[in-house]
């Protein structure tokens, strides 16, 4: 029960940390709910696996008995060989969150729809916990998705055997359990502790939901924002709406011509960017809580990477803007050496298109 007492302490931490509704407390509610929750997808895991160590010796045995010419022995092998996972892949689920998440769902612990979510929480908080990147817009109801995902994975959360102790347990535990003592717990307590978090904490779907499609509406914005700073900045008269679009993933390190550029197909499109809007509208008509996040997920993971050459792009022209007086008179004094100063040398790529 100990074991059970270090999930429920985690997540009333995490609960009291929400409570509190500030963006440091609620960064840290979303640290917890990760960890937490993948303390339960390792048990849980441990406990799908238990076999897998029996099994290796069983088939050890068989072999043998194969060798000696035992009948059915080849059979039984085939049979025990497909319920073995490979090393390599064990060593995978073992370190990998995701490699966690996909084992459950392919084995039917957890809801298929349940998988993206928390792969796509999970990243943020790789962000947040690596490189110091906090979307602070929708951090509140980022943080009440990952509270109720955790309370989902401890619904499923079953332990291989029963531990019994003397230790007292906790407050934040026994208030669940009536009173009872270790050796008295129901099975079914982990169900219940899960219902009655997420009763506590609550989730507004309908709030939810529109915070998530105005984050991305307004980065899809920024994006349109940004492509227009480009082509009204660069400097350059001959661009037409568009052609920053184009100028942001072409390959410029070569002598490209701007009709060169406006001449190739590139993966991102206005096209993509109507298509994004769209599917952002259509967040709104979504009901699932699963659904939502999964869609909200594929959106974001959509346009993202052209998000960030656009930002990249805008830092480049917007530095160049602040060093043009600057380079303009150091390249007279110098013969032009200036020109390959590395923290502007795209802004030139660009510029040298048509000039």
């Amino acid at each position: 029960m100990e074991r059970l007492e270090l999930v429920v302490v985690q997540l009333e931490e995490a609960k009291r940390m929400i409570e509190k509704a500030r963006v440091p407390h609620l960064r840290l509610a979303f640290i917890l709910l990760d960890s937490v929750t993948e303390l339960i997808l390792h048990r849980t895991v441990q406990t799908a696996l238990w076999d897998q160590e029996m099994l290796t010796g069983v088939l050890s045995t068989y072999k043998q008995l194969a060798a000696r010419g035992s009948e059915g022995a080849e059979a039984e092998i085939a049979s025990i060989e497909a319920r073995i996972i490979p090393k390599s892949e064990l060593r995978s689920i073992e370190r990998n969150f995701d490699a966690k998440v996909a084992l459950l769902v392919d084995r039917g612990t957890l809801a298929p729809a349940l998988g993206p979510v928390l792969q796509k929480l999970h990243k943020y908080r790789n962000e947040m916990y690596h490189r110091d990147k906090l979307r602070s817009e929708v951090l509140k109801p980022a943080t009440l998705i990952y509270f109720d995902c955790a309370c989902t994975a401890l619904e499923s959360y079953s332990q291989q055997f029963m531990a019994y102790s003397n230790t007292p347990l906790g407050p934040e535990l026994t208030r669940f359990t009536g009173g009872r003592m270790a050796g008295l717990m129901k099975q079914s307590l982990p169900q219940e502790i899960a219902a009655q978090l997420r009763r506590e904490v609550g989730l507004d779907l309908p709030q939810v939901r529109s915070a998530l499609a105005h984050y991305l509406e307004a980065r899809l914005d920024e994006i349109s924002d940004g492509l227009t700073f480009i082509e009204d900045n660069l400097g350059v008269p001959h661009l037409v709406p568009g052609d920053a679009l184009r100028l942001v993933q072409a390959n410029l390190t070569a002598n490209t011509t701007l009709e060169q550029v406006r001449g190739k197909k590139y993966p991102y499109s206005k096209a993509d960017m109507e298509r994004w809007r769209s599917e952002i509208s259509g967040l709104k008509s979504i009901s699932d809580k699963h659904d939502l996040v999964r869609e909200y997920a594929a959106i974001e993971d959509a346009f993202e990477p052209f998000e960030q050459l656009v930002e990249k792009a805008v830092t480049d022209v917007d530095r160049e803007m602040q060093l043009r007086p600057t380079w303009r008179v150091a390249s007279s004094a110098v013969g032009g050496k200036a020109r390959r100063c590395q923290e502007a040398e795209r802004y030139r790529d660009w510029h040298e298109l048509v000039t």
